[in-house]
């Protein structure tokens, strides 16, 4: 039987460390690991893995503009048979707003779903958002400052012209900026955890 002890302490609270010390105790002795992790990427962690609830957001929306489109080479791409990709495109929630491609979703769907509204196994694979919007929830970064998304996220990214790009294994938050305030930002998950400035380039050309 093994058993699992995790005390968490306070550690440098100005820099935002905790301490995590994990103690696991078997047949064969005790173990204890200590690992220091930073609060700003834990956030963005959380946010990379899942930036929106895709059906909660949809059922907000209620309805879309959508197409079947074809994939880009970078896109993540499941090997999954009888699949397509779909492009929904969503009128921004705010006032005065009637560019409905200011804020679009790319979804790989496949199976006897794939041409449904309602499809709890579409796997979300992008935004694009270039206005504000409440339904985005903690996705909803237009306007924010920069001293604001780094408050949040951390100060871990590249840079790149007037953007920034933070990341995560294959996945990766590119904010594009104007006056310090984001003007837009693309979520992607890719096919490659390697993101480089060639890869980002290749992205915002």
């Amino acid at each position: 039987m093994t058993l699992f002890l995790v005390f968490i302490s306070c550690k440098n609270v100005t820099n935002k460390e905790t301490e995590q010390v994990q103690i696991v105790v078997d047949s064969t002795g005790l173990k204890i690991e200590t690992v220091e992790k930073n609060s700003g990427n834990l956030r963005l962690t959380s946010f990379l893995e899942n930036p929106i609830d895709l059906q909660d957001f949809k059922s907000k929306k209620k309805q879309s503009l959508s197409t079947v489109m074809n994939g880009k080479e970078y896109y993540l791409n499941p090997k999954i048979n009888d699949s397509i990709l779909y492009l929904y495109s969503f009128l921004p929630n705010v006032p005065f707003q009637s560019k409905i491609e200011q804020l679009e979703i790319v979804v790989f769907k496949f199976g006897k779903n794939k041409h449904s509204w309602e499809d709890n196994t579409e796997i979300l694979i992008e935004l694009n958002v270039k206005a504000q919007d409440i339904n985005l929830g903690k996705a909803n970064l237009v306007g924010l400052s920069k001293t604001e998304l780094e408050s949040e996220f951390g100060t871990e990214y590249l840079t790149f012209d007037n953007a920034i790009v933070y990341s995560n294994k294959n996945r990766v938050l590119i904010v594009e900026f104007s006056d310090s305030k984001i003007k837009s930002y693309n979520y992607i998950k890719l096919n490659t955890e390697k993101i480089d400035k060639d890869l980002i380039g290749q992205i915002i050309k």
